[in-house]
């Protein structure tokens, strides 16, 4: 007869059980000081899981790995098309123009670019913003259904708004734009992905899980949404600017994990250098890594399964889809903005995370803690301003401030 233990043999953990434990080992500090994750979104969960949450999200298998998207910020078309190829021959898989070719300028900026294998995103042109000119200038453009859309909340998230805000406010967005034009529409999501991996990981996941589920409502198939993810660079300090490296590969992990078709990561210096192809090779590089030396690409659902991260899952979408039905019985998104309720809702939690670094809540590395001896003055980014949002917020001059 063997003599080996099965796990069997062992009787399990109750959690008051190991509990006790814990605190035994924190000698007298406090275990929800140390082990209770609160989020300054208003809900807090526990550090140490040993259940699911009674309703599992729920997504729809991915089909292929994430592509590695260029972000080309040249003006000029013969530039933008000199970066795009030399960009392409380097890794990258995928172009986001940030200027809006059109014409002949179009033909430039993308001659010689295969888009069967590399799809290729131009502003204003192949891609459109439907709600850009109802936050810009308080007046909504006629939307045309035969162009690929996409559901910007990366420009929300740049000017202080809160996960779960970003959530409620894009899926209110395409729910009232699908009604317009109808669901079978071409849509992308754009999120803005941020340095908390935890959070924008269960973020991306619930986008999915929601979205999937208002097509179910709307007797529509379920499938899954195309998210693209930029990293937030409302963070990006010039002091000990190398920092920044540092937080676009955590916004890159996060936007992986959670299931994204396409990730873009913005250079760490773009704030106050021009663009140089160090800059561009390291930022591509970032990716490269996580896809050919971390293999992140073989696993297409690396989070499925964690029990914290599936419990963040479901407190993301639980809130977030009450704020959803909260905007949809206002009216619709277009009239939540125009009456000044978006802007103030962002305001709100702009001023809680900002008074929230400024209190050391929350750290941003060398601005508000371990900073440098030589402190140099920060570059602002010269955004330009929205009639229904609030400035663009630049964390470093506002903790300062």
């Amino acid at each position: 007869m063997s003599n080996s233990l099965q796990l069997s043999d062992f009787a399990p953990d109750t959690t008051l059980q190991w509990r006790q434990r814990v605190e035994k080992e924190l000698k007298g500090k406090s275990f929800e000081d140390f082990l209770v994750w609160k989020s300054i979104d208003g809900f807090q969960i526990e550090a140490w899981s040993n259940q699911l949450p009674g309703q599992l999200c729920q997504l729809r298998p991915l089909e292929s790995p994430w592509k590695l998207l260029e972000l080309v910020n040249n003006q000029d078309a013969q530039l933008a098309n000199k970066s795009a190829l030399h960009a392409l021959m380097n890794g990258a898989e995928a172009v986001w123009f940030t200027k809006s070719f059109h014409g002949a300028a179009k033909e430039v900026a993308t001659n010689g670019i295969d888009e069967k294998i590399a799809p290729v995103f131009i502003s204003g042109n192949t891609i459109c913003d439907p709600y850009h000119s109802l936050l810009k200038h308080g007046a909504q453009d006629e939307i045309k259904a035969s162009t690929t859309q996409v559901i910007n909340g990366h420009r929300l998230r740049e000017r202080g708004c809160s996960v779960i805000q970003e959530i409620a406010f894009m899926l209110a967005q395409a729910i009232e734009l699908c009604d317009t034009i109808g669901f079978d529409s071409s849509l992308y999501f754009k999120t803005g992905v941020g340095s908390g991996y935890l959070t924008e990981t269960s973020k991306i996941r619930a986008i999915r899980w929601l979205w999937a589920s208002a097509l179910s409502l709307k007797n529509e198939g379920a499938t899954n949404p195309s998210v693209i993810a930029q990293n937030l660079c409302i963070g990006y300090s010039k002091n000990d600017e190398h920092t920044n490296i540092l937080r676009a590969t955590t916004s890159a992990l996060a936007g992986i994990s959670g299931g994204v078709q396409f990730v873009g990561i913005t250079p760490w210096d773009l704030g106050w250098n021009d663009s140089n192809e160090f800059s561009s090779r390291i930022t591509r590089n970032i990716q490269n890594l996580l896809k050919d030396e971390a293999r992140l690409s073989a696993n297409l659902n690396p989070a499925d399964g964690s029990f914290f991260i599936e419990n963040l899952t479901t407190a993301l979408a639980k809130k977030s889809w009450e704020l959803v039905q909260t905007i949809i019985d206002y009216g619709g998104f277009s009239k939540y903005a125009l009456d000044g309720k978006l802007a103030e809702s962002i305001e709100t939690e702009r001023q809680r995370l900002v008074d929230a670094y400024k209190s050391q809540e929350r750290i941003l590395l060398n601005v508000n803690k371990y900073g440098s001896t030589k402190i140099e003055p920060e570059n602002r980014p010269n955004y330009s301003s929205y009639k229904l949002l609030p400035d663009y917020l630049f964390l470093p001059t506002e903790i300062e401030s």
